[in-house]
């Protein structure tokens, strides 16, 4: 059986601002940009941040969506996390030929009001698909609470990225290259690819 990860407040704490607020602005400390007003977070309780990356000769993304939620369910973790997966995977031919060769990656943070501590499983709902990766995390600023997704049975590219995170709100004092993982398998694929591409026209010369 799952067990949920236990939620610690971050290290580098101060009671003049909650998590939310110090996630965002470190997220602009490193880099990242929003197309949108803070009113719209205040008002509407969405914004996006993003940043470009570049991973060898390969392209990819990094993406904080923050949405505030006044509940929290299966059925909302559900509907939810299928909505961004479907948003940010590869959609036509060409996009999912490409897929292996670009590495976008999304946190979903579920901001819930309230001061009572929350302990949903979210590993169920970490999807890597066609080049995306979705990630999500619930904060709760009132007690800043942070629940990461239960990694028992998550492998590869997905605990990199997991530990960026944390070190984003200062739960780890070192740096972390999440793409290394994402470049190994690149070149895996890569060098499938070229095998059955050699395959292929030899197949056609005999």
């Amino acid at each position: 059986m799952q067990e949920p990860l236990k939620a610690e407040p971050p290290i580098e704490s101060s009671a003049e601002t909650d998590i939310v607020e110090r996630l965002m602005a470190r997220l602009r400390d490193e880099g990242f940009t929003t197309d949108q007003a803070e009113e719209e977070w205040r008002d509407f309780g969405e914004i996006i941040y993003r940043r470009a990356e570049k991973i060898s000769f390969a392209s990819g993304e990094t993406v904080f969506i923050f949405t505030r939620v006044e509940e929290l369910n299966e059925r909302i973790l559900r509907q939810t996390s299928d909505s961004v997966v479907h948003t940010y995977t590869a959609k036509d031919t060409t996009q999912k030929a490409l897929s292996v060769l670009q590495s976008i990656t999304v946190y979903h943070c579920l901001v819930a009001g309230g001061d009572q501590p929350h302990s949903e499983l979210l590993g169920p709902y970490v999807t890597r698909r066609l080049g995306a990766t979705f990630i999500p995390v619930i904060l709760v600023p009132d007690i800043n609470q942070v629940v990461y997704p239960d990694l028992e049975e998550k492998v590869g590219s997905i605990q990199p990225r997991i530990e960026y995170l944390k070190y984003l709100l200062g739960e780890r004092r070192e740096p972390v290259n999440m793409h290394r993982s994402t470049l190994q398998a690149m070149w895996v694929s890569v060098g499938v690819l070229a095998v059955l591409l050699i395959a292929i026209v030899v197949s056609l010369i005999h």
